[in-house]
């Protein structure tokens, strides 16, 4: 599997446009949805209270992770991590009806969570959702 974080195997040096242009394209992305292609489906802008509910249990799960010993010890908190696939889901149901959160916003976590198997992706992740929020409010999210 490619290494989605890091630039090197070892995972000691970040993917630098992970917090610079990408971080910036996502968070243009959540503030400026782009339209569904059925009239039916409805597609909001993400709102600070949902960034904040997400990035609020990916800095909980972060304190967590920093504490761990081992890889054994992630693999504990590994399922609470992919859970919030679950919970973005819920937040953004394929019907367009009942959606609180953006598709873009959806597929931002679907392909971070997807790339985490470890503490030190986990942490990198964590590092990235962190410039995305910063370039949120800063592009003028609300």
């Amino acid at each position: 599997m490619e290494n989605y974080f890091y630039q090197d195997d070892a995972k000691k040096v970040l993917r630098e446009e992970l917090l610079t242009d990408k971080a910036r394209v996502w968070a243009e992305s959540f503030i400026n949805p782009k339209f569904p292609k059925e009239r039916w489906q409805r597609n909001i802008r993400l709102t600070s209270a949902q960034l904040r509910k997400f990035h609020g249990e990916a800095k909980t799960l972060e304190e967590r992770v920093k504490n761990l010993k081992d890889q054994e010890e992630f693999q504990q908190i590994r399922p609470l991590i992919k859970m919030m696939k679950a919970k973005v889901a819920y937040a953004c149901p394929i019907n367009g009806i009942d959606r609180k959160v953006p598709e873009e916003f959806r597929k931002y976590i679907e392909e971070m969570v997807d790339n985490i198997e470890d503490a030190r992706d986990f942490q990198a992740f964590a590092l990235c959702f962190e410039a995305v929020v910063g370039f949120f409010y800063g592009q003028g999210g609300r």
